[in-house]
Protein backbone atom coordinates (compact mmCIF):
# COMPACT_ATOMS: atom_id res chain seq x y z
CA UNK A 1 0.00 0.00 0.00
CA UNK A 2 1.49 3.54 -0.99
CA UNK A 3 0.12 6.87 -0.13
CA UNK A 4 1.46 10.22 -1.57
CA UNK A 5 2.52 12.65 1.60
CA UNK A 6 5.15 14.47 2.78
CA UNK A 7 4.57 13.61 7.14
CA UNK A 8 6.35 17.42 7.37
CA UNK A 9 3.88 19.56 5.51
CA UNK A 10 1.18 21.42 7.93
CA UNK A 11 -1.03 22.34 4.87
CA UNK A 12 -3.00 20.99 3.07
CA UNK A 13 -2.94 18.53 0.31
CA UNK A 14 -0.09 17.33 2.13
CA UNK A 15 2.10 16.50 -0.94
CA UNK A 16 5.23 17.97 -2.91
CA UNK A 17 3.38 19.99 -6.00
CA UNK A 18 4.98 23.46 -5.80
CA UNK A 19 3.36 24.49 -9.01
CA UNK A 20 1.00 23.15 -11.65
CA UNK A 21 0.34 24.66 -14.56
CA UNK A 22 -1.36 23.24 -18.07
CA UNK A 23 -0.54 24.22 -21.19
CA UNK A 24 -4.17 24.79 -22.16
CA UNK A 25 -7.24 25.42 -20.38
CA UNK A 26 -10.61 26.46 -20.60
CA UNK A 27 -11.67 29.65 -18.89
CA UNK A 28 -14.34 28.14 -17.22
CA UNK A 29 -11.79 24.68 -15.99
CA UNK A 30 -9.03 26.49 -15.38
CA UNK A 31 -5.19 24.09 -14.06
CA UNK A 32 -6.18 25.04 -10.52
CA UNK A 33 -8.86 22.88 -10.38
CA UNK A 34 -6.12 19.86 -10.82
CA UNK A 35 -4.96 20.70 -6.85
CA UNK A 36 -8.42 20.89 -4.88
CA UNK A 37 -10.44 18.03 -3.37
CA UNK A 38 -13.04 17.46 -5.84
CA UNK A 39 -12.57 14.99 -8.83
CA UNK A 40 -15.85 15.99 -10.53
CA UNK A 41 -14.57 19.87 -10.79
CA UNK A 42 -12.33 19.78 -13.89
CA UNK A 43 -9.45 21.09 -15.71
CA UNK A 44 -10.36 21.43 -19.81
CA UNK A 45 -8.41 22.13 -22.15
CA UNK A 46 -9.24 24.94 -24.52
CA UNK A 47 -9.52 23.07 -27.54
CA UNK A 48 -7.60 19.86 -29.19
CA UNK A 49 -7.09 16.42 -28.47
CA UNK A 50 -3.61 17.13 -26.82
CA UNK A 51 -2.39 18.43 -23.52
CA UNK A 52 0.41 18.40 -21.16
CA UNK A 53 0.39 19.21 -17.49
CA UNK A 54 3.66 20.08 -15.82
CA UNK A 55 3.93 20.03 -12.22
CA UNK A 56 6.80 21.03 -10.10
CA UNK A 57 7.90 18.49 -7.62
CA UNK A 58 10.20 19.46 -4.25
CA UNK A 59 10.91 16.14 -3.80
CA UNK A 60 9.25 12.63 -4.11
CA UNK A 61 8.42 9.34 -6.12
CA UNK A 62 5.23 9.53 -7.42
CA UNK A 63 2.33 10.66 -9.46
CA UNK A 64 -1.63 10.24 -9.37
CA UNK A 65 -4.45 11.67 -11.61
CA UNK A 66 -7.85 11.33 -11.69
CA UNK A 67 -11.34 11.35 -13.41
CA UNK A 68 -9.47 11.76 -17.24
CA UNK A 69 -11.40 11.34 -20.32
CA UNK A 70 -7.52 11.06 -21.96
CA UNK A 71 -7.17 7.37 -23.70
CA UNK A 72 -3.35 7.27 -23.41
CA UNK A 73 -0.85 9.22 -20.87
CA UNK A 74 2.53 9.72 -21.33
CA UNK A 75 4.43 10.50 -17.80
CA UNK A 76 7.98 11.54 -17.67
CA UNK A 77 9.76 12.74 -14.64
CA UNK A 78 13.27 14.34 -14.52
CA UNK A 79 15.36 17.10 -13.12
CA UNK A 80 14.97 19.42 -16.13
CA UNK A 81 18.77 20.27 -15.95
CA UNK A 82 20.16 19.12 -18.92
CA UNK A 83 21.46 20.93 -21.99
CA UNK A 84 23.37 20.76 -25.39
CA UNK A 85 26.97 22.71 -25.81
CA UNK A 86 26.90 25.25 -29.47
CA UNK A 87 29.33 23.88 -31.89
CA UNK A 88 32.89 24.95 -30.70
CA UNK A 89 32.36 24.91 -27.08
CA UNK A 90 33.88 22.82 -24.27
CA UNK A 91 32.99 22.37 -20.71
CA UNK A 92 36.59 23.43 -18.40
CA UNK A 93 37.48 20.98 -16.34
CA UNK A 94 35.98 20.55 -12.76
CA UNK A 95 32.31 21.32 -13.88
CA UNK A 96 29.39 19.36 -12.09
CA UNK A 97 27.56 16.76 -14.10
CA UNK A 98 23.70 18.36 -14.85
CA UNK A 99 21.16 15.58 -14.28
CA UNK A 100 19.68 14.52 -17.62
CA UNK A 101 16.35 15.71 -18.32
CA UNK A 102 14.10 12.45 -17.93
CA UNK A 103 14.60 9.86 -15.88
CA UNK A 104 11.84 7.76 -16.38
CA UNK A 105 8.82 7.64 -19.26
CA UNK A 106 5.67 5.67 -18.62
CA UNK A 107 2.73 5.21 -21.10
CA UNK A 108 -0.67 4.30 -19.98
CA UNK A 109 -3.78 3.15 -21.65
CA UNK A 110 -7.18 4.48 -20.39
CA UNK A 111 -10.81 4.17 -21.30
CA UNK A 112 -11.70 7.36 -22.01
CA UNK A 113 -13.64 8.30 -19.46
CA UNK A 114 -13.59 8.28 -15.41
CA UNK A 115 -10.16 7.14 -16.05
CA UNK A 116 -7.55 7.22 -12.98
CA UNK A 117 -3.54 5.72 -12.74
CA UNK A 118 -0.72 5.77 -10.36
CA UNK A 119 2.82 6.28 -11.57
CA UNK A 120 5.90 5.32 -9.25
CA UNK A 121 9.59 6.63 -10.80
CA UNK A 122 13.38 6.47 -9.69
CA UNK A 123 12.80 8.64 -6.43
CA UNK A 124 14.18 12.62 -6.46
CA UNK A 125 15.45 14.03 -3.25
CA UNK A 126 15.13 17.34 -4.32
CA UNK A 127 13.28 19.30 -6.75
CA UNK A 128 12.04 17.90 -10.01
CA UNK A 129 9.63 18.35 -12.95
CA UNK A 130 6.78 15.43 -13.90
CA UNK A 131 4.78 16.18 -17.07
CA UNK A 132 1.59 14.33 -17.99
CA UNK A 133 0.98 14.42 -21.63
CA UNK A 134 -2.79 13.45 -22.64
CA UNK A 135 -3.98 12.57 -25.68
CA UNK A 136 -8.15 12.23 -25.57
CA UNK A 137 -10.81 11.79 -28.47
CA UNK A 138 -12.11 15.31 -27.28
CA UNK A 139 -10.50 18.16 -25.37
CA UNK A 140 -8.77 16.30 -22.40
CA UNK A 141 -9.75 16.87 -18.60
CA UNK A 142 -8.49 15.92 -14.99
CA UNK A 143 -10.15 15.73 -11.66
CA UNK A 144 -7.25 15.68 -9.46
CA UNK A 145 -3.42 15.25 -9.55
CA UNK A 146 -1.12 14.65 -6.83
CA UNK A 147 2.77 13.79 -6.61
CA UNK A 148 5.75 13.66 -4.29
CA UNK A 149 7.00 11.36 -1.00
CA UNK A 150 5.30 8.61 -0.36
CA UNK A 151 4.83 6.32 2.84
CA UNK A 152 5.01 2.81 1.81
CA UNK A 153 3.12 -0.02 3.68
CA UNK A 154 2.20 -3.76 3.47
CA UNK A 155 -0.56 -4.37 1.34
CA UNK A 156 -4.09 -5.54 3.16
CA UNK A 157 -4.44 -9.06 4.34
CA UNK A 158 -6.93 -11.13 2.41
CA UNK A 159 -10.59 -10.47 3.14
CA UNK A 160 -10.72 -6.69 2.17
CA UNK A 161 -14.48 -5.87 0.87
CA UNK A 162 -15.22 -2.96 -1.93
CA UNK A 163 -18.92 -2.00 -1.94
CA UNK A 164 -20.37 1.52 -3.38
CA UNK A 165 -22.49 4.67 -2.25
CA UNK A 166 -25.13 5.37 -5.01
CA UNK A 167 -26.25 9.01 -5.11
CA UNK A 168 -28.55 8.32 -7.41
CA UNK A 169 -32.22 9.95 -6.78
CA UNK A 170 -34.92 7.35 -6.60
CA UNK A 171 -38.68 8.14 -6.00
CA UNK A 172 -42.38 6.51 -5.92
CA UNK A 173 -44.58 9.06 -7.55
CA UNK A 174 -48.22 9.29 -6.19
CA UNK A 175 -49.74 7.46 -9.08
CA UNK A 176 -47.30 4.91 -8.57
CA UNK A 177 -45.50 5.67 -11.25
CA UNK A 178 -40.96 5.51 -10.60
CA UNK A 179 -38.64 8.30 -11.05
CA UNK A 180 -34.57 7.86 -11.25
CA UNK A 181 -32.12 10.09 -11.52
CA UNK A 182 -28.72 8.80 -12.00
CA UNK A 183 -25.93 10.27 -10.27
CA UNK A 184 -22.42 9.41 -8.88
CA UNK A 185 -21.52 6.22 -7.83
CA UNK A 186 -18.62 6.05 -5.10
CA UNK A 187 -16.36 3.24 -3.97
CA UNK A 188 -15.93 2.52 -0.24
CA UNK A 189 -13.48 -0.20 0.93
CA UNK A 190 -13.68 -1.87 4.46
CA UNK A 191 -12.56 -4.58 6.19
CA UNK A 192 -9.31 -3.49 5.41
CA UNK A 193 -6.33 -4.85 7.84
CA UNK A 194 -2.51 -4.09 7.66
CA UNK A 195 -0.29 -6.13 10.04
CA UNK A 196 3.06 -3.71 10.51
CA UNK A 197 5.90 -3.01 12.83
CA UNK A 198 4.66 -0.91 15.53
CA UNK A 199 6.92 2.45 14.13
CA UNK A 200 4.86 2.07 10.75
CA UNK A 201 1.73 1.53 12.22
CA UNK A 202 2.62 4.64 15.01
CA UNK A 203 3.23 6.25 11.02
CA UNK A 204 -0.22 5.22 9.39
CA UNK A 205 -2.17 6.15 11.95
CA UNK A 206 -0.68 9.28 13.87
CA UNK A 207 1.11 11.15 11.45
CA UNK A 208 -1.22 10.58 8.46
CA UNK A 209 -4.62 10.19 9.33
CA UNK A 210 -4.54 11.59 12.53
CA UNK A 211 -2.50 14.34 11.36
CA UNK A 212 -5.06 15.00 7.83
CA UNK A 213 -8.24 13.65 9.72
CA UNK A 214 -10.72 13.78 7.28
CA UNK A 215 -8.95 15.09 4.12
CA UNK A 216 -8.74 12.74 0.89
CA UNK A 217 -5.14 11.79 0.02
CA UNK A 218 -3.95 9.56 -2.95
CA UNK A 219 -3.72 6.18 -2.23
CA UNK A 220 -2.93 2.66 -4.08
CA UNK A 221 -4.09 0.37 -1.93
CA UNK A 222 -2.92 -2.62 -3.73
CA UNK A 223 0.63 -1.85 -5.54
CA UNK A 224 1.37 -5.21 -6.47
CA UNK A 225 2.76 -5.25 -9.81
CA UNK A 226 -0.05 -7.36 -11.29
CA UNK A 227 -2.52 -5.09 -10.84
CA UNK A 228 -3.36 -2.90 -13.89
CA UNK A 229 -2.92 0.98 -13.96
CA UNK A 230 -6.17 2.06 -12.73
CA UNK A 231 -7.21 -0.81 -10.24
CA UNK A 232 -7.42 -0.27 -6.22
CA UNK A 233 -6.00 3.48 -7.34
CA UNK A 234 -8.20 5.69 -4.66
CA UNK A 235 -8.69 9.31 -3.69
CA UNK A 236 -9.82 8.65 -1.01
CA UNK A 237 -10.73 9.38 3.22
CA UNK A 238 -10.75 7.42 5.68
CA UNK A 239 -14.31 6.67 7.26
CA UNK A 240 -13.26 6.65 10.70
CA UNK A 241 -9.61 7.20 12.35
CA UNK A 242 -7.85 4.03 11.95
CA UNK A 243 -7.30 1.81 15.26
CA UNK A 244 -4.58 -0.33 16.06
CA UNK A 245 -4.04 -3.68 18.12
CA UNK A 246 -0.41 -4.50 19.55
CA UNK A 247 -0.38 -7.96 19.15
CA UNK A 248 3.17 -8.74 20.03
CA UNK A 249 5.70 -6.74 21.18
CA UNK A 250 7.24 -5.60 18.03
CA UNK A 251 4.29 -5.90 15.57
CA UNK A 252 1.02 -4.41 15.12
CA UNK A 253 -2.60 -4.74 13.25
CA UNK A 254 -3.73 -1.88 11.78
CA UNK A 255 -7.73 -1.94 11.02
CA UNK A 256 -9.67 0.90 9.16
CA UNK A 257 -12.08 1.76 5.74
CA UNK A 258 -11.70 4.36 3.25
CA UNK A 259 -14.44 6.02 1.04
CA UNK A 260 -13.65 7.86 -2.33
CA UNK A 261 -14.18 11.46 -2.32
CA UNK A 262 -16.35 12.98 -5.56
Amino acid sequence: MKIIIDTDSTTEPYDNVTSCVADSEDANFPDENLRDDFTTNLWRAASGTTATITLQVSKGSSVMLMNTNATSVVITAGSGGSYALEAGYSLETGYIKQDDEVAVIKSYSLPGVGGRLWADYSEFLGPHIVTLALTASAAPYAGIVRAGKVEEFNDPAIGLGEGSIDYSVEMELNNGANYFRKRNVIRVYDNLTLFETRANAWIFKHDIFDHVGPQPLAIRIIQNAAITDWEFVAFAKRTQPPTLEHITNTHTRINFSLQEVI
